[in-house]
């Protein structure tokens, strides 16, 4: 048993970007200032309404200050040390501030070697540093906490036990709570400190979720086994009582459901099931404690609430008319739900941070996240949709250079995972680079990723190079019949999984694209089970038994390495060195393949990286070779020249 986790296959190493060293290509100015971080990461309302925390990027190290709300005269500043990176934020009362930090490794520019955890006072005394096997708070007892504890192994798994901890004491893990029903599982708390859930997934995939029914520990109650039912169940959170839960569950057809579950009796009941999209993310009332809808449409966005009664409901729906065309989301309010820290955002707009008086129906600006980027120079992004080959409805995304619609230069970008992974709409950083350089984008969530069901993405088991494929090119073609695309100027280009469909792209499609782009990418099926990180575990093995079979000479069919013969077009491949999930190694072969067969290709290797570009040095160094390498590809052909097609 296994701790559930998103399993994006080849999702990438999440860690925060830094300006760590500034050697190396220089990107033009618009690039430039697009891979700039943002300098305004949140901004939390004190319970009483009188502070606002903000966390805010610098080059030299993030810090959280503390402002006077009515002045925004500076209180107090958090300092996590030179190189401090803040990774959450949040008021537990009025007299104290969780606030998270870590601390980058400057060679590499990853926020992983010392993640911690703090409880601080607003004057910035009595500093309580929690212990890594934080687990919750709990509300009304500012001297305690929830902790977890491996207490013995179970066929090599850790069982967990819960204790509750005095928070003056931490060296003691305190009184048992109680303990985990299997190994490595994850437990859910709620926030009166009762542990209600726990989860794990087995080494084939399945996934079980159990109830804590009663208050012994051993009263565990399995809810659901996915071997069994064929569906998975995750918890959401608890109600305001206490009585009930909130669960997302799959249909074996159609979309997830929003069901409740009702402590005393078990009983499960539909809330709400969209007709065309699983839950992208739950909307709470502004103190976190009501379950009143959740967002929609991953390309499309759109909020449903199930409880339009609620008082915070209808000042959610106000507040997102006052802002037509971006998307508005509470961040934080003050207990009475007076004063609420709201961020507007859209595909052109990273993010601005308002506060708005209820009372007065005052918005008032804080900050804005990328202050530097002007939304009128940046591209417009849509929904786009249309039906594969074989009548399976596809949605997606395209992005426009500004003031442009017609007979553009496309970049297709097929996204990674590629399993339970989905591009949905906003400020697209990667998408803007290329939209302000003249290039159509277009993205299309294939069959596989996620948001769209389960039997969605079961469709995408064993279709590397078949069905998936075939709807990126459909989308391709799409986008010509449309006008969009001139026909004589598209790339392929993706990272990761996305890497891989770019070099499948141009095998499959020789006529179809002038040029492809792998970063990161799978080229060869059949080494995933020699190389990286996903064949160390059983789960890893079994899951690339499901997703891409066995079978030598299938993996081969369905390799680009395998079949770089096939490739006509340039190629400009880019790989970090220390990659876990995806060994440079692939890039590499890949590099040997062509270059075997006289094809023209670039390979970039990144010393300091893993399966992403953290260092803005590397992304400015790709992102300048990208817009080179396109740039050559899809200049227009001379007048009168045959195109590819």
């Amino acid at each position: 048993m296994r701790a559930p986790l998103i399993v994006g296959f080849l999702a990438c190493l999440i860690a925060t970007p830094v300006v760590a060293k500034e050697s190396g290509p220089i990107a033009d100015a618009t690039t430039q200032l697009l891979l700039k971080p943002a300098e305004f990461e949140r901004i939390e309302i004190s319970p009483d309404g009188s502070l606002l925390a903000i966390a805010r990027y610098s080059p030299e190290g993030s810090r959280v200050t503390l402002h006077r709300r009515d002045t925004m005269a500076v209180v107090t500043s958090i300092d996590p040390g030179k190189d401090g990176v803040i990774t959450s934020l949040g008021w537990l009362d009025d007299g104290r501030l969780m606030v998270g930090a870590n601390r980058l490794i400057q060679l590499y520019g990853m926020s992983a070697n010392d993640p911690s955890l703090y409880i601080v006072r607003p004057d910035g005394q009595d500093t309580f540093k929690l212990p890594g096997n934080f687990l919750s708070t709990i509300d009304g007892d500012a001297d305690h906490l929830l902790v977890t504890a491996c207490v013995k192994y179970d066929d090599g798994d850790c069982i967990t036990d819960v204790r509750r901890a005095d928070i003056r004491r931490l060296r003691r893990l305190g009184d048992l709570v109680l303990r985990a029903p299997a190994g490595d599982t994850a437990v859910y708390a709620d926030r009166s400190g009762n542990v209600r859930f726990a989860a794990g997934v087995e080494d084939d995939g399945n996934g079980k979720i159990w109830v804590h029914t009663a208050g012994k520990s051993e009263d565990w109650a399995l809810i659901n086994d996915a071997a069994v039912t064929g569906i998975e169940v995750s918890p959401l959170g608890v109600s305001r009582d206490g009585k009930t839960a909130y669960l997302q569950s799959e249909r074996k057809d159609g979309t997830d459901a929003i069901e409740t579950y009702d402590f005393a009796t078990g009983d499960r009941k539909t809330v709400y099931q969209d007709a065309e999209s699983d839950p992208i993310s739950i909307v709470t009332s502004f103190d976190g404690r009501d379950f009143i809808g959740a967002n929609y449409g991953a390309t499309k966005p759109r909020t449903v609430f199930w409880n339009r009664d609620h008082p915070d409901a209808q000042v959610m729906i106000d507040l997102q008319a006052a802002f037509p065309g971006k998307r508005a989301t509470v961040i934080s309010a003050d207990a009475a739900a007076a004063l609420l820290v709201v961020l507007l955002d859209s595909d052109r707009d990273p993010g601005t941070f308002v506060l708005f008086d209820r009372k007065l129906r005052k918005v008032t600006p804080l900050a804005k996240t990328m202050s530097w980027l002007d939304p009128a120079q940046l591209g417009a992004q849509s929904e786009v949709s249309f039906t594969a080959r074989d009548g399976l409805p596809l949605h997606g995304l395209l992005t426009l250079p500004p003031g442009k619609q017609k007979n553009l230069p496309l970049v297709v970008l097929p996204h990674g995972g590629p399993y339970g992974v989905v591009d949905t709409w906003g400020y697209d950083p990667e998408a803007q680079i290329l939209a302000t350089h003249g290039y159509a984008v277009l993205q299309v969530n294939f069959r596989g990723s996620g948001s769209y069901g389960r039997a969605f993405g079961l469709r995408g088991a064993m279709q590397w190079g078949r069905a998936m494929q075939d709807d990126v090119t459909d989308a391709t073609k799409w986008a010509i019949t449309q006008g969009v695309a001139d026909t004589s100027r598209i790339c392929i280009y993706g990272a990761s999984y996305g890497g891989y469909a770019a070099l499948m792209g141009a095998i499959r499609e020789p006529n179809l694209y002038r040029c492809a782009i792998g970063r990161s990418g799978v080229y060869d099926l059949a080494k995933m089970y020699k190389w990286g990180d996903i064949r160390r575990e059983d789960y890893g093995k079994n899951y690339l038994k499901r997703v891409i079979g066995e079978d030598q000479a299938d993996l081969a069919a369905r390799s680009p390495a395998q079949l770089a013969d096939q490739v006509k077009i340039p190629v400009l491949l880019a790989h970090g060195r220390l990659d876990p999930r995806v060994d440079i190694k692939h890039a590499r072969l890949m590099k040997t393949a062509l270059e075997k067969g006289g094809r023209e290709v670039t390979l970039l290797e990144y010393p300091y990286t893993g399966h992403s570009l953290i260092l803005n040095e590397y992304r400015r160094d790709f992102y300048t070779h990208l817009l080179d390498f396109l740039g050559k590809n899809l200049a227009p052909l001379p007048a009168g020249a045959a195109g590819t097609h």
